[in-house]
């Protein structure tokens, strides 16, 4: 009998054990974030009716979804078409609003006392949300760059262009087939035209860091840190929306410090993008993000086996044409810069 009462006692320790044992923490999204219906549970709002990002103000925006799904939110000038972009997938903006300091991603710049509205739209849904408008009573001061390469107001200055029989020339005038410049009154274009084919080499510029044959001094620039991941390059690039041109920004470096590029001795690195967008898009990366050049007769090598960011004597600018693409292939440039640290940010 005890024996029985024994066995009873262990098989509902047991079962008690079983019981109270915790099931495992559920990973990643929930079904209903993956399944469930969509529902816009609190519409998109902006904090305050006015902004005045000159006083370091700050504009939220916020919103509520039934489930996670991937977004966009631009916000646009009425008057300037200024555009400022942010993307997530969060369903919960009311706990984790949207901030906007008054910086833009897509250029010209926002303008004093100008109306702006806010959309939220999504890659999987046809449904897009406005807000009310929002007044910017003032704007953001720009920042100062630490170095300016070129804002390509200087006619004067010599681009070296070369081309495979294509075009590469300077806009000279104030707009260029009815686009505004990012900045001041002129840009550089590189363009030109060709039948479908691969990938292909379209044109370029060579951008010497010395400005011209009379300075005795200014081969490389003066930078405050060597450190490639601190330093950031910036700039304009200005796409007409069809998604053909992509541009190869090349840094050459002079390993030696002769005062002479060697092509094939000494290294080049570059950092590629598709222009895929329409109008001016600011881009920066840090000098740590661009890859050792294997175009022309660079032939990836490098005298010192790293990048030396102190040794840059030319910056280059390179148009490819997207394969399986065809006929005028263009993209713009503008306002040229390097920051230490953090990005340029307008």
């Amino acid at each position: 009998m005890k024996n029985y009462f024994k066995i009873l006692f262990g098989f509902c320790l047991i079962t008690l054990v079983i019981s109270c044992k915790k099931e495992p923490a559920v990973e990643g999204p929930e079904l209903v974030d993956i399944f469930g219906n969509f529902e816009v549970i609190n519409p998109l709002k902006a904090s305050q009716k006015t902004i005045d990002f000159s006083k370091e103000e700050h504009l939220y925006f916020t919103a509520k979804l039934s489930i996670r799904t991937n977004w966009t939110l631009e916000i646009i000038g009425i008057n300037s078409g200024a555009k400022k972009v942010f993307t997530g997938n969060e369903k919960d903006l009311m706990s984790n609003p949207i901030d906007w300091n008054g910086t833009i991603t897509f250029a010209p710049f926002f303008r004093k006392n100008e109306p702006c509205f806010a959309r939220l739209f999504f890659s999987q849904l046809k449904d897009t949300l406005y807000s009310d408008t929002v007044t910017i009573t003032g704007i953001r001061p720009t920042p100062q760059v630490n170095i300016l390469i070129d804002d390509f107001e200087s006619p004067q200055r010599p681009y070296n262009t070369f081309s495979e029989g294509q075009q590469s020339y300077n806009s000279t005038a104030v707009n260029y087939q009815g686009v505004a410049p990012a900045e001041k009154s002129r840009y550089f274009v590189l363009a030109g035209n060709h039948g479908a084919t691969a990938s292909l080499f379209l044109c370029g510029m060579n951008l010497a860091t010395k400005i011209s044959q009379a300075d005795t001094n200014g081969l490389y620039f003066n930078f405050a840190t060597e450190n490639p991941d601190k330093i950031y390059f910036n700039a304009y690039v200005y796409g007409w929306g069809d998604n053909k041109a992509e541009l190869s920004i090349e840094f050459q470096e002079d390993d030696n410090k002769n005062g002479t590029y060697e092509a094939a001795e000494e290294g080049t690195y570059n950092y590629k993008l598709a222009v895929n967008w329409l109008g001016w898009k600011l881009i920066s990366f840090p000098y740590s993000a661009t890859k050792i050049s294997t175009s022309g007769g660079f032939g990836n090598v490098d005298r010192t086996g790293k990048k030396d960011p102190d040794r840059i004597i030319a910056t280059q600018f390179l148009l490819l044409a997207k394969a399986g693409t065809s006929g005028n292939t263009r993209a713009g440039i503008d306002f040229c810069s390097f920051t230490y640290n953090t990005p340029f940010q307008p």
